[in-house]
Order: structure tokens, then C-alpha cells, then sequence
């Protein structure tokens, strides 16, 4: 495994970030099984949502990359709170490659026009699935924490875009985590010795995955 790695909860809120071998570990010292996570099995993420509210709402969308993918469907899970908004964008691309290092950067380059790009890694969220974190900061004092991951034929972009320093926004970002359809990890290697020999992970299911998927049918 290979993620982004914070500089700990008081560099990040003075948003002063060390850029380290891997992508941020999912909310550090929470137990997997705490109900404080939201697993969607059938789209494949988990996450903390903030606040108290568990259940997300959310659209359908189409999203597309000028060059690389033109109105795929896509799915919009978000939560608004108190002016901010706190999201999780899964993109389907069963008819596209499984994953795709360029379409994330590509992604994340569309990302960046939202303001001032003032952090930006690359790394795997596990072996063969890219990932990214971007930190921008717009007008008003609004920053836009995100991260980008393709796996299964799945691109998910979770966005925090929040007042500067927002610490739901930064739980958010870091907390996410890539499922299957049971609520497992889909990261098996080990973070400490890469022998894949740690129990996987796995989330309770607020939404199970469907038998027969509309699309998304690449996910494990």
C-alpha cells in the first residue's frame, strides 16, 4: 500500500502538509467497524461523513474530462452543512479502462481551476489504483480539500469544500476508504511489511451492493 500520509492533525489545520509516500490514511485511531463510518457497498467508498447525519443525499450526474471520457454516468453522494459541502463523486467507467493513472491526473487537473493549487501528490492507493491529493484554496477564505482514486473501472473524487482549515473537512478527505461489495478494503497490502498478511477491513454496509448492477459492474 501506498498512501498520502498528514503531518498530523495540527499541521494540517494550519494547513502546513508534508508530502509523503502514500495517500492519507483513512481516519487514524478510528476502529473500521465504528458506526461514525458510511460504507456504500454498492458504489464502492466508506467514509465519515460530518456531523450526525449518516445518510447522504445524492444525484445523478454525468461527468466528463475534456479529451478522456465525455459524459460518463456518474453518481453525486453529498452532505451541506452550515455553507459547506461535503462530497463523494463515483464516476462509472465500465466501458473505459479498469484504472488509468492519466485520468486521474487529468482529473485532477479540472479540480485545480477552482482556485490556487497550493498542494498536489500523487500515490497509489493500492498497487495498479492511482490516486491523488489536491489542497486549493478559492475566494473568501474557502479551501477545497480533495482526493482522486481509479479502481475497478471506478473513478471516486471526494471533495471537503469548506471555510479554511475545516475540521469536518479534514476528517472527511482523509477518512475515505475504497470497499467492495461485502464492505472490505479493497487495499490488501500491508501498510507495514507489503505482505498483504493484515486482516482485511472491513465496513458495515449502510447501502449493500445490488446482485445485478446498473454499472460499475468492474468493482469487486
Amino acid at each position: 500500500m501506498s498512501r498520502f500520509t498528514s503531518a498530523g492533525f495540527a499541521a494540517l489545520m494550519s494547513c502546513a502538509f508534508v508530502a509523503s509516500s502514500g495517500l492519507a490514511a483513512p481516519a487514524p485511531d478510528v476502529a473500521p467497524d465504528q458506526p461514525v463510518f458510511y460504507a456504500n457497498c454498492q458504489y464502492g467508498f466508506a467514509i465519515i461523513w460530518p456531523g450526525t447525519s449518516k445518510n447522504p443525499q445524492s444525484r445523478d450526474m454525468t461527468y466528463t474530462i475534456p479529451f478522456y471520457a465525455n459524459n460518463l454516468p456518474a453518481k453525486e453522494f453529498y452532505i451541506d452543512q452550515g455553507g459547506n459541502h461535503y462530497s463523494v463523486t463515483v464516476v462509472d467507467f465500465t466501458k473505459g479502462p479498469r484504472a488509468d493513472e492519466e485520468v486521474v491526473r487529468q482529473a485532477g487537473v479540472e479540480l485545480a481551476k477552482k482556485g490556487e493549487l497550493r498542494f498536489h501528490a500523487y500515490g497509489d492507493y493500492d498497487p495498479g489504483m492511482p490516486g491523488e491529493q489536491l489542497n486549493i484554496f478559492a475566494p473568501n477564505n474557502r479551501q477545497i480539500r480533495a482526493s482522486i482514486y481509479m479502481a475497478y473501472h471506478r473513478l471516486t473524487i471526494t471533495q471537503a469544500e469548506a471555510v479554511a482549515g475545516d475540521p469536518a473537512g479534514i476528517q472527511f478527505e482523509q477518512s475515505i476508504v475504497l470497499v467492495d461489495g461485502q464492505g472490505y478494503d479493497i487495499d490488501r497490502v500491508n501498510a507495514q511489511d507489503g505482505t498483504g498478511s493484515e486482516p482485511l477491513r472491513k465496513f458495515p454496509c449502510a447501502v449493500q451492493a445490488a446482485p445485478n448492477r446498473p454499472w460499475g459492474s468492474g468493482a469487486p
